[in-house]
């Protein structure tokens, strides 16, 4: 049975890459004899490739649920006891299953591509551009494939290295034995990745990532063939959009995973990983908003081309940095020569992406320009050029350990700080920018209209913005907090105040906006005589512009998730406190009582220590809680031990209560408290972007151009 797994999923792997070299073939056929038959051949190869990488994932996630542990990949990675989800999971756990797992999507979404040029081949320009598509998305394809079949195949027998290890270590062994060659279960998945966030996380960066493979080998097809209409930016505006929706999914909850499993009580940390998931989602924010320029007055074309090929190549440049091993994270896999295959495909696509944008330069430039900064456009640009700006900095001061071992002879770290002192002022400009953008016109706003519109919001978002403050700084000091102090100490809390200001001026700006809207519409309708209620006006505005007030909906998210980051971050109070079974600790307002401890209890492939705590405030119990540390012992074929740290969090309305603890020797135990005053406003902002992003593209109302025209 073993073999048939191997066998079976090599098999699709090696018709999967035929297939995309027969795809590439045929295209640079068809266009060389200009004959259709060909490209529907290379249609029809896109959908088969596409079905067979399918094929071998679903070979190896059988292989994960059926044991075949005789697959080294499956034995690194899985266990009988573990549970079906992370089985599942293991598809995309380690480095060869991720490869295979982003080849997988390649091929479905190619698929999909190819498909739908069923009716978009209908379009002159789609013709044009449907085998110059297929040969950029193939190429693509290829390096996966070729990675897979070449380097990194993830139906690998297990070594005889290793086989030999497992014979040595037979006697000792507990229910896990070898017979012959074959183990008869695995080393079982890292306990960290045992949380449910595992199945959703992983899955979204990747999808944000090979999505914008789409309107990339759109883009780079039209440079190619020269069809220098907004052709490709319709055709893949909902592409786009879906991809900046995954990548911004996939962000939020890489933060949620690091808050509810690592146990270090934050969110971010500009870990080299988290800067890869990070790079593209502001270059395709950027692409994102620039777009409808194009749409809307046929400008911006170099940039655009040139914005969602930097989106594209720093995906591959995310993907780099987690299998290269240039840099230091906890999230990297392993490194090892695929880095060096990723490498030359990234300087590949620099090169070649380069070369088509120069070549077509002349062809691409627009008779428009921005007429003044005081426009739409303007702001769009300032916008873009601020979101690149971000991007670039995080580049450098990712590689900056490297670089500096490099020309210094000695690696330079760079902290939270660092990046933070860099990145806010551009962050604060990005807001800045975003509050004021939805109030311009496309061409030209005057000053005094655009001062007029944005006073009022400016003007409430003050008051809201300092009890924002207040708020976040008196939730965690309880009763005793006032207003001197925070007065007193306005340098530090000054940045805070700034983005907590910009982002209830975006909230307000946007709602002012959206209001007189309203109320033009409602004006309109009773005139006419007309029935209905305002509510209905709402709906009815929302609805006929779905891609604006979408957009409105995530900038209002974007809005809420600053104020949640500046909040929970400069107002954050970490208690560390020793306390032993019945005693009890003041932690700010709160109580904290240990109630009961449970210590070494087995389960399943680990034991567990628990401390049952009561925290009350005044007197009344408010929350149970039950931190936890697991040790998981070198058994079986785990050939490490690993304890881990469970965190427990009590969500208030106005603040996160985390604690977990380390055992002391003297008997008690140390807890650390983490008090985050409105942190929920990040995963509400989240929600908000999510929601906005998908109203936006649903294909409902009116059909103008851009998200928030």
């Amino acid at each position: 049975m073993n073999f048939d797994y191997i066998d079976f999923g090599r098999a699709m792997e090696r018709v999967s890459l035929g297939l995309t070299l027969l795809v590439i073939v045929l295209s640079l056929i068809a266009i060389r004899a200009k004959d259709r038959r060909f490209i529907l051949a290379a249609r029809h190869g896109m959908i088969a490739g596409g079905i067979a990488i399918t094929l071998a994932a679903a070979c190896l996630v059988a292989a994960f649920f059926d044991g075949v542990y005789g697959i080294e990949y499956v034995f690194s990675y899985s266990e009988s006891k573990l549970d079906p989800q992370y089985k599942f999971a293991g598809l995309w756990a380690g480095l060869d299953g991720s490869i295979l797992f982003w080849a997988m999507i390649l091929g479905v979404v190619g698929a999909i591509v190819a498909w739908s040029f069923r009716k978009r081949g209908m379009d002159p320009s789609g013709r044009r551009l449907e085998p110059y598509v297929y040969i950029v998305y193939a190429c693509v394809q290829l390096f996966f494939l070729a990675v897979i079949c070449i380097e990194s195949d993830p139906f690998t027998e297990v070594s005889a290295g290793l086989v030999a290890m497992l014979q040595e270590r037979q006697g000792a062994l507990e229910g896990a034995l070898v017979r012959g060659w074959l183990p008869t279960d695995g080393r079982g998945l890292n306990p960290l990745l045992e949380n449910y966030w595992m199945t959703f996380h992983p899955p979204s960066v990747y999808l944000g990532f090979i999505l914008y493979t789409v309107p990339f080998a759109f883009g780079m097809a039209a440079l190619i063939a020269g069809e220098f209409s907004s052709y490709w930016i319709r055709t893949t505006r909902v592409w786009t959009l879906v991809a900046w929706l995954f990548n911004t999914n996939g962000i939020i909850l890489g933060g949620l995973w690091a808050y509810e499993v690592l146990g270090w009580g934050g969110y971010w940390a500009w870990d080299p990983v988290e800067n890869a998931s990070f790079l593209p989602w502001l270059t395709g924010t950027a692409f994102v908003h620039s777009v409808m320029i194009q749409e809307r007055r046929d400008m911006m074309r170099v940039w655009n081309s040139l914005l969602i090929a930097m989106t594209f190549i720093l995906s591959i440049f995310g993907t780099y940095l987690t299998r290269s091993g240039i840099v230091s994270s906890v999230h990297a896999f392993a490194s090892g020569v695929i880095g060096d295959w990723f490498l030359m495909f990234l300087l590949a696509l620099i090169a070649v992406s380069l070369f088509f944008l120069f070549y077509r330069m002349r062809d691409l430039r627009s008779p428009n320009t921005v007429d003044s900064v005081f426009s739409r456009e303007g702001v769009f640009l300032l916008n873009n050029m601020v979101l690149v700006a971000i991007a670039g900095a995080i580049v450098v001061l990712t590689l900056w350990p490297k670089i500096s071992m490099e020309f210094l002879d000695r690696p330079i770290s760079v902290n939270v700080p660092v990046y933070n002192l860099v990145c806010t002022p551009f962050f604060a400009l990005l807001l800045f920018l975003t509050a004021i953008g939805p109030n311009t016109a496309w061409v030209r706003t005057s000053l005094s209209r655009l001062v007029r519109n944005l006073a009022g919001p400016a003007i409430l978002a003050v008051p809201l913005a300092a009890g924002t403050q207040y708020l976040a700084y008196a939730v965690v000091r309880g009763e005793a907090a006032n207003l001197d102090d925070p007065i007193a100490s306005m340098a530090h809390f000054y940045p805070g105040f700034v983005i907590i200001f910009l982002g209830w001026w975006i909230v307000t700006a946007l709602g002012w906006e959206v209001l007189r809207t309203v109320n033009a519409h409602d004006r309109i309708r009773r005139t006419g005589g007309r029935g209905g209620s305002w509510i209905s006006s709402f709906l009815r505005v929302g609805l006929k512009n779905n891609r604006r007030y979408g957009g409105y909906l995530v900038h209002v998210g974007l809005a809420v998730l600053a104020i949640g980051v500046a909040a929970s971050s400069i107002y954050s109070v970490t208690d560390e406190v020793s306390v032993a079974e019945g005693d009890t600790a003041t932690v700010g307002p709160y109580e904290m009582t240990v109630t009961g401890l449970q210590r070494d209890v087995p389960v399943s492939a680990y034991f567990s220590t628990k401390v049952h705590l009561s925290v009350a405030q005044n007197g009344t119990e408010v929350a149970t809680l039950d931190p936890e540390r697991r040790f998981y012992p070198a058994t079986g074929f785990r050939t490490e031990e690993q304890p881990t740290t469970e965190v427990k969090i009590k969500r208030f309305f106005l603040e996160d209560f985390y604690v977990y603890f380390e055992p002391d020797q003297g008997g008690k135990y140390i807890f650390t408290i983490f008090r985050k005053p409105l942190i929920s406003m990040i995963w509400l902002g989240w929600i908000l972007m999510l929601a906005g992003g998908l109203f936006a593209a649903v294909p409902i109302g009116k059909r103008k151009v851009g998200l928030a025209t």
